[in-house]
């Protein structure tokens, strides 16, 4: 287990607060972001689910297919731990063991906490059907505003994976080369990254880790994955090293050209890293996410660039990956009014993209502190060629 048992219960605890202010019962909690940040459980569903059932008192259960029965208590630190089989549908049978445990828990059954924002509509129907009684209440906005300040633990796992970052962007880098496929840079890189990750986590699964490299004209759309296009001297190219530790995300982006950068990429390029510049300058608790925003995006309009921007200049980051677990109120966007506070966990990621000349983007990730912030990703930030 990555976290201390002090650190899940108290995640466990300070959900049961909000329960009782808020009345509510049980939660019954379905995401994978869910159950990773309050069982430490995760799973590939293949059609399957599983729940952690929070009630508003006492101690957590989780639910899980049979199949999963070795990896959850290498994985969670929660006693209580509830199998479902294969011999009837899995909704059916994941739906008798959540009655199941409520029964037997005495839980009253009021008002049950769901997760309306991802929750699929069969499920929701189904747990209708299984407590008719019961008014379901959208705990969806307090799960994401818990997780959006990262504790001590968190903070030091996300410090960690940006080391791992670190060796995938080095691997990225020496693997560059012209005539070389996307594909076969981007594997290269990838192999490092997890090597890293199983070196400083032995036993760890790797999952979730993400390389990818766009070059020439496919630099242009922002979350392009690798192929099997062979990179061209004077092409503008763009990599992601998505770093995943247990589902917790870090991703280091950069920009490079091969060869001597061509003139018509200089202008956007150094306009995007003096936009980074000026974000990472912006970011300290008190500040409102918008702010730092606005700080990214005002450079950019003053360049011409206003409608080549694509999308925000950054989110949060912590338990995040491909397909889960995006935390609204950490979005680096104009419309956030929300503060930045120590414990956030945040990217700076101001982009250009010019169709015919490239897509120029830097990503890091930073932590606020009190008096500021910290970089968690380290690999150059200024205009980068490959000689």
């Amino acid at each position: 287990m990555i976290f201390s048992d002090i650190e899940m219960l108290g995640r466990v605890e300070r959900l049961q607060e909000i329960m009782k202010v808020e009345e509510i019962d049980v939660v019954i909690v379905s995401s994978y972001h869910g159950n990773l940040y309050y069982a430490g459980f995760w799973m590939i569903p293949m059609g399957r689910l599983n729940f952690t059932v929070v009630p508003a008192d006492g101690p957590a259960t989780i639910i899980a297919p049979s199949m999963e029965r070795g990896r959850v208590p290498f994985y969670s630190w929660i006693n209580d731990s509830r199998f479902y089989s294969d011999e009837g549908s899995s909704l059916a049978g994941l739906m008798a063991i959540a009655k199941e445990v409520l029964v037997e828990r005495g839980c009253a059954l009021d008002r049950v906490g769901v997760e309306k924002d991802v929750l699929p509509v069969g499920v929701h129907e189904a747990l209708h059907t299984a407590l008719p009684g019961s008014d379901f209440v959208d705990v969806s906005t307090a799960l994401m505003e818990q997780r959006l300040v990262k504790s001590r633990e968190e903070v030091d796992l996300l410090r960690a994976n940006g080391q791992i970052s670190d060796v995938g962007t080095e691997a990225i880098m020496a693997a560059m080369a012209e005539g070389r496929t996307e594909l076969d840079i981007s594997n290269e890189a990838l192999v490092a990254t997890d090597q890293a990750l199983v070196e400083r986590f032995p036993g760890l699964e790797s999952f979730g880790t993400l390389v990818t490299c766009a070059s020439g004209p496919r630099s242009v759309i922002p979350h392009a994955v690798s192929t099997g296009r062979r990179l061209g001297r004077g092409e503008i190219v763009n990599f992601n090293i998505l770093s995943v530790v247990m589902g917790y995300y870090v991703s280091q982006e950069r920009t490079l050209s091969i060869g001597p950068l061509p003139d018509p990429a200089r202008k956007p390029f150094e306009t995007v890293i003096e936009a980074h510049a000026r974000g990472l300058e912006a970011v300290r608790p008190g500040v409102r996410c918008g702010d730092v925003a606005r700080r990214c995006i005002e450079v950019l309009e003053r360049a011409g660039y206003d409608q080549h921007q694509l999308h925000g200049p950054g989110h949060s980051c912590g338990i995040m990956g491909a397909f889960w677990g995006r935390e609204e109120k950490g979005e680096i966007r104009p419309y956030n009014d929300n503060v930045l506070v120590p414990g956030m966990v945040i990217t700076i990621e101001p982009a250009v993209y010019l169709p015919d000349v490239g897509g120029f983007r830097h990503c890091d990730v930073v932590a606020v502190t009190d008096d500021g912030y910290e970089l968690l990703t380290h690999y150059d930030r200024g205009l980068i060629e490959l000689r």
